[in-house]
């Protein structure tokens, strides 16, 4: 899509954080997070190819090298899909503001990645629908997951409520989340990395935890399309990835039960954590936090939380 750029040739590119499996729907279900996020600037150059030449924020631990970055990953797949001369001849470099930090388990390589394949996306014009750009986007997140895994990106990339129906091909859903749903994230002082989070898990389920699963799924997406926080909330039970996973995240238990304890609707492990979320509602949600704090802080765990409306935006241009 054609776009001008601003005066000194920058665009501004915000990408939201999100969470993942929403309890029962592992590598499928994901929503986007309001106010939390990267951001990316990116220009064109005369150098053909990618360089990231500044990164400010959460940015420990994270390569600057453009092929081993999920942001310079992305953008790298998307300037190959250009045609001709544009194609030979395209170059940008960006700047990279983590907002958020690696291994949280908030969809942090997902924004990353999607912010580098939507400004490549703007600053060159590609005709790139949104399944194509979650395909460059996937690029960059298999560096951090090791597997092409799509629930944070969509989430992050069309923001609402997603369901990766398929991977291969890419079929995505989206749905509108109602703006009373507040979403509780607290994220103790520890890093899981996806890698690994994904590595514990059990290669066979009882049939009966899958159906539960399956059926707190359904129920979600019904929750969403009725509006119903309370309902949504109810239904994030998960009986095949939370029982696993839960044992990586000092205190689990007594954070989930101070944070019903305190009027949320459900709780559960965002994503491969160990940042745990929680469905409130605007009168409860600082309340929940506070309970869920002070639970890590008896085991020994400093925290910090985020109250969060849901982002029906999803990725943006901000200048």
């Amino acid at each position: 899509m054609p776009v001008t750029e601003t005066e000194q040739g920058w665009v501004k590119v915000f990408a939201p954080a999100s969470i993942a499996n929403l309890g029962p729907g592992f590598d499928a279900l994901g929503v986007a997070l309001e106010g939390l996020g990267d951001t990316i600037q990116a220009r064109r150059t005369e150098m053909p190819g990618v360089r990231i030449v500044e990164m400010t924020g959460e940015k420990e631990s994270i390569p600057a090298d453009p092929a081993q970055n999920c942001a310079g990953r992305a953008a790298e797949s998307v300037l190959k899909q250009l045609k001709g001369k544009a194609a030979r001849e395209a170059g940008l470099e960006m700047r990279l503001h983590k907002g958020l930090p690696q291994g949280s388990g908030l969809g942090s390589s997902a924004a990353s990645a999607v912010g580098g394949a939507v400004a490549a996306h703007l600053l060159f014009g590609s005709a790139l629908g949104s399944n194509t750009l979650i395909e460059a986007a996937l690029e960059g997140e298999v560096l951090a997951s090791g597997g092409r895994h799509a629930d944070n990106l969509a989430a992050s990339l069309l923001g609402g409520f997603t369901i990766v129906r398929s991977h291969e091909p890419i079929d995505v859903i989206r749905l509108e989340l109602p703006s009373a749903m507040r979403f509780v994230v607290v994220l103790p002082g520890m890093e899981i990395r996806t890698s690994y989070a994904r590595s514990v898990l059990p290669e066979m389920i009882p049939l009966k935890d899958a159906a539960g699963n399956w059926a707190n799924a359904a129920a979600l997406v019904a929750a969403v399309a009725r509006g119903n926080v309370a309902d949504f909330g109810r239904a994030v039970g998960d009986r095949v990835v939370e029982p696993v996973r839960s044992k990586l995240i000092p205190g689990f238990a007594d954070v989930k039960k101070a944070a019903l304890e305190a009027g949320a609707h459900g709780c559960s492990i965002s994503g491969a954590g160990p940042a745990l979320f929680a469905v409130a509602t605007a009168e409860t949600a600082e309340r929940v936090a506070l309970a869920m704090h002070a639970a890590f802080q008896r085991h020994g765990l400093p925290s910090r939380h985020f109250v969060c409306p849901p982002d029906n935006r999803g990725a943006r241009r901000l200048d």
